[in-house]
């Protein structure tokens, strides 16, 4: 009889993401190589295609890239004293005055039939009335563009022209002449730009084949607006009819293939048979809509230079009509290493691992493949053309909408948590506790996971300028931190184990992925805020605990020291000069270049939370004591005395008061700092109380014995990955570095239009997301055991009889004449191969023999990385 075998839940799961994975870049790379396989640059897409993503007309989405919102500083780097020129009727004229508004000008009443100009931080836009489009300032404008754009470039020459007009044609010329007329002035501008665009020259844009322009000179004409006819006056509605207005636009379109003419269609796609696009009139754009076309004039013009003039890679949230740069040689080899060589090595070590002793093992391979893959994908997803990037877009209907599916989700995984007696964990950031016991790991790891969720959903609404929004968020990163003083506290006072093993577990852990990514991407380690920020208060935690910690017995010491740790660590953070001399330092040493102030801002914000971590630390450890020790609890607790004061106040136990001390200190709390009026006040005030509503919550969430002894399954599983979750977001769930989301732009046919394709990407992104973070978080555990014991990673390794292995580490080769004589034999009899294989077996025992070796050889590897880094 025939056994079926059944695959298990995690495997099948585990086949089914990455099937879709597969399918989905497939997908993506038919869509790039075929759909969009002209304009990878994104240039057309910005001037054909589009739609708004919100009702209020504010943010308007070009297929598959993101439109940069302009303002006074980046036109100034982007024209360098060279003018924006407008050509045209009262439309052309609208666009105008939103440029200048950028520059902070505004309207002053001039007559609207009169040329002029105006300027501002050394940017001088200017704008030609000519609705006929046939006056000599058009002919001058169009011989000085024609300079530019043969790649000539000098002070006061022209960086863009937007030629705009039509309306006049239809309403003041007769049925026989209005279109020739337009014909006759279209065919002079074509005749001026029609030779340059088709040469590109300095990357001026052609009609196809479009390539992001640095120099010369954009010429562009406006497509003729298509008015709200009803809407019209009596006189405008006899003459400004349908038929004479499509005629023009129809001839217009022509023209964009035979002579290469430049026309922004978005603009018409910006207004069409949309009421609320247009003034009462029926014929002027409103504010917003004009304010989005100039911004498609100046994404076109400027992107790209001010990609060349920023000195740094990132954020790259300018990407439509632009290109990415190129990796420097260090990201070439490192990708390359990470595609190919490694994948290798990998295949060599599982399929030959008894001969090949000088690699990992196949567990270790496999985590470092997984590793090395997902940093490739972060880069091809947010480094290049190949994933197409959308905005984001801030919808409070949709926001509470996925907290609500969150939620119910998170209830319907409620599960009773697993039953334990150890104080050891697996992880070693904190400890496992008795899943009935008071903030348990399950308990720990559920609170980590909701908070993710919901930062994850604050992240992709770009909801970090709604204040309201902004203060939760805060207050979910003081968890965390909180949750980190916590646990590490628990874990100094419970095992006293202060060794340097468990401080480079933990550090390695923390900042494996956040290390390597910077390489790969050409950001920086201060990028992934997170990791350095646990980071930086697990030290403090650590010395704070560690220094003297032989009299940590004493509640008094103990105190004492978490007090002026504080009082330290606030001064050398609030001290001005302290951290921007640590900088420098690291500047000319390492070729570290960080933002002082980003990271003094982030450290003020949670100063105070770690050390109210710490200090509930010590009254968890009384409190577990007091529930689960058989002494008299008199006994127990005078060690500190402090489980003595806590049962006084009926602390433990007495339901009503948690509840009363919850919703005191979460009332004062809100008063204090959900009134504030703004970030800048709620940043000064947010340090001093952070910890009330944190507390409360822990009293709340352990109010009894039955709460403390069910978790949601779901939130837990997200928290154990939290750390990858959040790292990784920034490349392949969002994009753009954070600025903008990762787009598919496949399904948009199937959706029936940008918002359905946009809830589609959601879904399948956010399952690859998670899974991919899943593997991650997998293999940077086990690359951090590797690193702290590297016997974890091959315990069987044999190497003539000078071996001999031992549970915590691989022993030593015994003598310098030993090595010798094994070198000698080996190339005696097997060849230079074989003994190259042993001189890279003993120096891998060597790395391994000793942790202090092979910390060094991580910081010199990554002093070497950064020195030579492009």
């Amino acid at each position: 009889m025939r056994i079926r075998r059944f695959v298990p839940l995690q495997e099948l799961g585990d086949r089914i993401c990455l099937s879709l994975f597969f399918i989905t870049l497939a997908l993506v790379v038919y869509r790039h190589d075929w759909r969009d396989g002209y304009d990878h640059s994104k240039c057309d897409a910005l001037l054909s295609h589009g739609q708004w993503l919100d009702a209020a007309h504010q943010n308007w989405q070009p297929r598959g890239c993101m439109m940069h919102d302009y303002n006074a500083k980046d036109l100034a780097t982007c024209l360098q004293n060279r003018r924006l020129v407008f050509i045209g009727d009262s439309s052309t004229r609208q666009i105008f005055w939103a440029t200048g508004k950028k520059l902070g000008l505004q309207d002053e009443g001039r007559d609207y039939h009169t040329s002029f100009s105006i300027g501002a931080i050394g940017v001088s836009i200017e704008f030609v009335w000519d609705p006929y489009l046939n006056s000599t300032d058009l002919r001058r404008e169009l011989a000085a563009a024609s300079v530019s754009m043969s790649g000539v470039t000098t002070v006061g020459t022209t960086a863009a022209l937007l030629i705009g007009g039509g309306l006049w044609h239809a309403r003041y010329l007769d049925e026989g002449s209005f279109l020739e007329r337009f014909q006759h002035s279209i065919e002079v501008i074509s005749e001026s730009t029609s030779l340059y665009n088709a040469r590109n020259a300095g990357g001026t844009i052609r009609r196809y084949g479009f390539g992001p322009l640095d120099k010369g000179s954009l010429v562009l004409l406006a497509p003729i607006p298509v008015p709200l006819y009803y809407a019209l006056s009596p006189e405008r509605a006899k003459t400004i009819t349908p038929p004479k207005i499509d005629a023009l636009n129809l001839y217009l379109y022509q023209q964009t293939d035979m002579r290469n003419v430049t026309v922004p269609w978005s603009f018409a796609s910006m207004t069409a048979l949309d009421a609320t696009s247009y003034q009462t009139d029926g014929l002027h754009y409103r504010e917003n809509v004009a304010s989005q076309m100039a911004d498609v004039l100046l994404n076109l013009r400027c992107n790209a230079v001010l990609r060349n003039a920023s000195p740094k890679s990132y954020p790259m949230d300018k990407t439509c009509c632009n290109s990415y740069r190129k990796p420097n040689w260090t990201q070439v080899a490192i990708l390359n290493a990470f595609l190919f060589l490694l994948p290798i090595l990998a295949l060599l070590a599982s399929s030959n691992s008894k001969r090949l002793t000088f690699l990992p093992s196949r567990r270790i391979s496999h985590a470092i493949t997984v590793l090395a893959l997902a940093s490739c994908y972060c880069y091809y997803a947010d480094r290049t053309q190949l994933f197409n990037k959308a905005q984001k877009h801030y919808n409070i209907t949709e926001l509470w909408i996925l907290c609500a599916i969150t939620l119910a989700i998170g209830i319907l995984s409620i599960r009773r948590s697993a039953n334990g007696s150890s104080l050891k964990s697996p992880h070693p950031s904190i400890q496992q506790v008795p899943a009935a016991d008071y903030l348990s790991r399950h308990q720990t790891d559920e609170w980590k996971g909701w908070m993710q969720i919901i930062i994850l959903i604050y992240h992709y609404f770009g909801a970090s300028k709604v204040l309201w929004a902004y203060k939760v968020i805060r207050l979910l990163v003081a968890s965390y931190i909180f949750l980190s003083g916590f646990g590490h506290t628990i874990y100094f006072q419970s095992k006293a184990d202060y060794s340097l093993r468990r401080c480079a577990a933990v550090l390695i852990r923390l900042n494996l992925l956040s290390c390597i990514l910077p390489y790969v991407m050409k950001t920086d380690y201060l990028f992934y805020y997170f990791a350095p920020l646990i980071s930086f208060w697990y030290m403090v935690i650590y010395l704070t605990m560690s220094i003297g910690h032989s009299r940590n017995d004493s509640i008094n010491y103990l105190l004492a020291k978490i007090l002026i740790s504080g009082v330290g660590i606030n001064a050398l953070i609030r001290t001005p000069g302290l951290f921007e001399t640590l900088f420098y330092f690291l500047s000319k040493s390492c070729n570290i270049h960080w933002d002082v102030a980003e990271w003094r801002f982030r450290l003020q914000l949670d100063s105070y939370i770690v050390y109210a971590g710490m200090l509930w630390g010590l009254v968890f450890i009384e409190l577990n004591d007091t529930f689960h020790s058989e002494t008299p609890r008199s006994t127990v607790c005078g060690r500190f005395k402090m489980g003595n004061i806590l049962s006084q106040f009926g602390f433990i136990e007495n339901r009503i008061f948690s509840v009363v001390y919850a919703v005191a200190t979460s009332l004062l709390y809100c008063f204090f700092v959900c009134t504030t009026p703004n970030k800048l006040v709620h940043n000064v005030v947010f340090p001093y109380l952070s910890w009330m509503p944190i507390v409360a919550f822990v009293n709340l969430r352990n109010l009894s014995r039955q709460m403390r002894s069910f978790h949601s399954s779901i939130f837990a599983w997200v928290g154990r990955h939290s750390l990858e979750t959040f790292t990784l977001q920034f490349h392949i769930w969002l994009a753009a570095d954070t600025k903008g989301l990762l787009a598919l732009d496949v399904f948009e046919p199937m959706t029936g239009g940008v918002n359905g394709a946009r809830r589609v990407d959601f879904v399948l992104l956010t399952i690859i997301f998670l899974w991919v973070s899943w593997h991650v978080a997998a293999a940077t555990q086990t690359l951090t055991n590797w690193i702290v014991d590297p016997s974890e990673g091959r315990e069987d390794v044999r190497i003539g009889e000078d071996v001999e292995t031992g549970n915590e580490e691989l022993s030593k080769v015994r003598s310098l004449e030993d090595v010798k004589e094994g070198y000698n034999q080996s190339r005696a009899t097997n060849g230079i191969t074989a003994g190259a294989m042993w001189s890279a077996s003993l120096l891998k025992r060597f790395i391994a023999g000793d942790l202090r070796v092979r910390l060094a050889l991580i910081v010199g590897v990554l002093w070497l990385l950064n020195v030579t880094y492009a």
